[in-house]
């Protein structure tokens, strides 16, 4: 009888270890915003309004980090290289990419505000939207400001504006490194 109790003695304990409570906790993974990335824009994926006078702008590194900074190396036809610095706020919109020839078309379009820390102090606003290992992107400086209103996502792609006069001149095509 001993022998019996002790054995279920055992048992029990061997229960009562094994359904103990877990003690990991379940981690929710964060969502990353689809931005953060290197991103490469060359050739006639520069947009109009860069590859042309003054600037002469003949590749973009854009580098999107998590912690919302980022980096932007541009280099000119002289070879000149400039670095952008600052930091980024993005937000959803539920308006979607509806340009026929875009690598992003039915995608949602993301606002972007960037602040730019050097070589000189601007805030530059605007749109992307993303597909894949295609991004769509079309800023322009607002502040200071150039008289120059930004593009929205219910505008679309090529919404940038001066009145009521669209450019659709500045919207930059980049592929994912």
């Amino acid at each position: 009888m001993k022998k019996q109790l002790l054995l279920l003695a055992t048992i029990a304990l061997f229960i009562a270890i094994g359904c103990k409570k877990e003690d990991d906790a379940v981690v929710t993974p964060t969502a990353t915003d689809p931005i953060v990335a290197t991103w490469v824009s060359d050739g006639l994926n520069v947009p109009l309004g860069l590859r042309s006078a003054p600037f002469k702008v003949k590749k973009i590194t854009a580098t999107f980090n998590s912690n919302k900074s980022y980096t932007v190396v541009q280099i000119d036809s002289a070879n000149v290289t400039t670095t952008f610095t600052g930091t980024y706020t993005t937000t959803e919109s539920t308006s979607k990419d509806t340009v026929s020839s875009s690598l992003t078309k039915n995608a949602l379009i993301n606002n972007i505000v960037a602040n730019q820390a050097t070589p000189s102090v601007v805030t530059a606003t605007g749109i992307f939207a993303i597909n894949g290992t295609n991004l769509t992107y079309e800023v322009i400086q607002t502040t200071p400001t150039l008289g120059v209103n930004p593009p929205t996502p219910t505008g679309g792609f090529g919404s940038t504006s001066v009145g009521t006069t669209k450019y659709p001149i500045y919207i930059q095509k980049y592929v994912k490194q």
